[in-house]
């Protein structure tokens, strides 16, 4: 259960999260969205996997803005979208396809009726959808797969896959077609024993690069519960919302939270676990879309490698101080900039609406490159659409990025290469100075690691050019490997210290009192950052103004919580205190109740202090009515079960603060704010 940190039960929900992200947003869109002009595979990946980003988005949209989100309405939407799909990718030739289809189930039908089911018809009938399948996947994955043309003597031409009866064969085809094959086979033999050094190498760095982009990316997902961004409570709030079929109050477009909706109903994961996987599988993409998009600007397999490398295993924090001898207003920048990179770690595997947009950004620069081409037009076209698009709804600051790299592209890849990650970079650096009007730029500063790594890969394409003056064709492999040997030694970034808001076990034990106890029966009262995490489930109270509200009134031996559902009560025995420096607050933060009461540490262990001196005099007058549903040496939940009408009646005196239908001013959840307040 979630009681007990299992790390194999969390591997397996990881895992399934992942399996059905890969085949909601991968395989089945690639065999829907056939895009038979574009030969490349990674290329339809990228179109499948856009097209389907905003299909979901916007569909996540309207039903929530209709309160019509549900699984059934999420499934209908993703339908729709692949078929649509199917049917343009076939050039809207439907009629014909349902006119077939509806013949072969009438005469299959007819024929049932006619002459029976016998056992090895039924058999046949059953393994002809998976036969279907096989011949779908067969022929959606092997889109423009060239046909060799093989000469002969009489000057007739055949495809090398063609099947041609003997008969009209010249006599001398057999021989000249095995002198062909023998040397088409020795040939390909020598190149690729000429090329098993550079596979290899290639082989090594892709496995690396993976591992250390997953490892980064789902160690802290897998092994904790609690969130390591504070901004991600928010964001989970919103899911929770939409899932509720509540009107989030928000001032944008919910495509984050509402992809993270979508893979919530469709997976049947807890809320909380897909929006932490979710930030992970965003920091992974970002990964792969900086080598693709490299790749497509560059056409250099190493410098995608690198470029991909340098994310990946993510080589930005910043450990040198500050010299003290700079002006105050670059020490000022500096600082900023340093604190972005490093906070660019944790979101790494925390990506929010910022990073899903700069995906967007660079697949919509390597998805253009392919405009040039006839053949891939209409589909680059589409895609590139749907990337700026997305990227304009998620962070309307980011296409002025697309806008750079359109415009270096004019002059050359490579110069559209340059101009994106230089302007990402400049961009980037302005948004730190504060008076200089570019503060609207915060979210091209946040993804800014993602224009270094752009950064990283050019540099490499100019020192591998200039070594091939010494090294010719071995100049790339062997850059790659000293990149590698330096960066692996000297430039791997530190643990992180991460500024958690709560206990694990906090958030662990919320989510599984939401499975164990019925909905709607039960209240937490705790911490705000248990809110998100109950949010739909139950009732909650904030921890200090039922404190506020009862500590006095527990004294009283007669006194009974005038509550109809089990109260929850979440006490810190030792009050979570974060590790890191306290610095210099304005009045009006100090005056704010979530900072006095959750993030202040003298305000904190007040509240804690409070909290269990109260609940542990309720519990002498009333220990019929106790139990412990958890402890440790950190924390500790009561439960207090609801006290017979009797008890009640003379305890409802509490009309100022207000009544719900529980007879008691708990706050309904769909009724509380919908946004948490984070680490000041």
């Amino acid at each position: 259960m979630f009681s007990q940190p299992s790390l194999i039960l969390d591997l397996l929900t990881s895992g399934w999260v992942v399996l059905v992200f890969i085949i909601l947003f991968g395989l089945l869109p690639l065999l829907a969205f056939r895009q038979v002009s574009i030969p490349s595979l990674a290329s339809r990946i990228v179109g499948a996997f856009v097209r389907t980003t905003a299909t979901i988005g916007i569909g996540g949209i309207l039903w929530t803005k209709l309160g019509l989100f549900t699984w059934i309405t999420a499934v209908l939407c993703y339908l729709t979208g692949l078929g649509i799909g199917w049917i343009a990718s076939d050039r809207w030739q439907y009629r014909g396809k349902f006119q077939q289809l509806s013949q072969q189930i009438a005469l299959s039908t007819i024929d049932i009726f006619d002459r029976g089911l016998s056992l090895p018809q039924l058999s046949r009938w059953l393994l002809s959808p998976w036969r279907a399948i096989e011949r779908l996947v067969a022929d959606r994955l092997l889109v423009g797969t060239p046909q060799r043309i093989v000469p002969n003597s009489s000057g007739m031409q055949i495809p090398s896959r063609a099947v041609v009866p003997k008969e009209r064969l010249h006599p001398n085809d057999s021989a000249n077609l095995e002198r062909g094959s023998r040397s088409l086979a020795a040939t390909r033999h020598h190149r690729s024993r000429a090329s098993l050094p550079s596979l290899l190498l290639t082989a090594i760095v892709m496995l690396s690069i993976g591992a250390i982009s997953l490892w980064l990316r789902f160690e802290h997902p897998i092994t904790e519960f609690r969130f390591s961004h504070p901004d991600t409570y928010g964001r989970l709030l919103v899911v929770q919302q939409i899932l509720a079929r509540d009107l989030p109050q928000i001032n944008y477009l919910p495509i984050f939270p509402s992809l993270a909706a979508f893979l919530t109903a469709l997976s049947g994961v807890h809320p909380l676990q897909v929006v932490h996987l979710l930030g992970a599988i965003i920091g992974t993409l970002l990964v792969l879309g900086v080598g693709y998009t490299m790749r497509c600007l560059s056409k250099n397999g190493a410098a995608a490698l690198a470029a991909s490398y340098s994310l990946g295993a993510y080589l930005f924090t910043w450990n040198l101080p500050i010299p003290s001898r700079l002006p105050l207003g670059v020490r000022q920048c500096l600082g900023t900039l340093r604190d972005t990179l490093d906070l660019g770690l944790i979101r790494s595997w925390a990506a929010s609406e910022s990073e899903l947009g700069a995906l967007f950004v660079i697949l919509a620069i390597g998805c253009s490159t392919q405009i040039a081409k006839s053949s891939q037009r209409t589909a680059s076209i589409v895609n590139t659409s749907c990337c700026a698009l997305l990227a304009l709804a998620l962070d309307p600051t980011l296409p002025i990025l697309i806008l750079f790299g359109w415009f270096g592209g004019i002059f050359g890849r490579q110069m559209a290469l340059f101009s994106l990650s230089m302007g990402w970079l400049i961009l980037g650096v302005l948004a730190t100075i504060p008076t200089s009007g570019f503060a609207m730029l915060t979210g091209i500063l946040t993804t800014l690691p993602i224009g270094l790594s752009l950064l990283v890969g050019l540099l490499f394409i100019a020192i591998a050019s200039a070594g091939r003056l010494l090294l010719a064709n071995w100049s790339a492999p062997i850059c790659l490997t000293i990149f590698l040997a330096i960066t692996l030694n000297f430039f791997l970034p530190p643990s992180p210290q991460i500024d958690y808001l709560e206990y694990d076990a906090a958030a662990r034990k919320a989510v599984e009192i939401g499975y164990l106890f019925p909905h709607q029966q039960w209240t937490v009262v705790a911490p705000i950052e248990q809110l998100s995490q109950v949010y739909g489930r139950g009732w909650y109270e904030d921890a200090a103004r039922f404190t506020t509200r009862y500590r006095d009134r527990v004294t009283t031996a007669s006194f009974v919580f005038p509550h109809q559902t089990t109260l929850l009560i979440f006490v810190e025995k030792r009050p979570f205190i974060s590790d890191k420096p306290e610095y210099p607050v304005p009045y009006s933060v100090l005056i704010d109740p979530t900072y006095r009461n959750y993030r202040s540490p003298s305000g904190r262990t007040q509240l804690a202090a409070a909290m269990l001196q109260m609940c542990e005099t309720y519990r002498r007058h009333h220990p019929d009515l106790h139990t412990i549903y958890y402890e440790s040496d950190r924390l500790r939940i009561y439960q207090f079960s609801p006290a017979s009408m009797d008890n009640k009646k003379s305890q409802l005196t509490i009309s100022k603060f207000g009544t719900n239908n529980q007879g008691a001013s708990t706050t309904p959840i769909s009724m509380l704010p919908t946004a948490l307040s984070g680490r000041i």
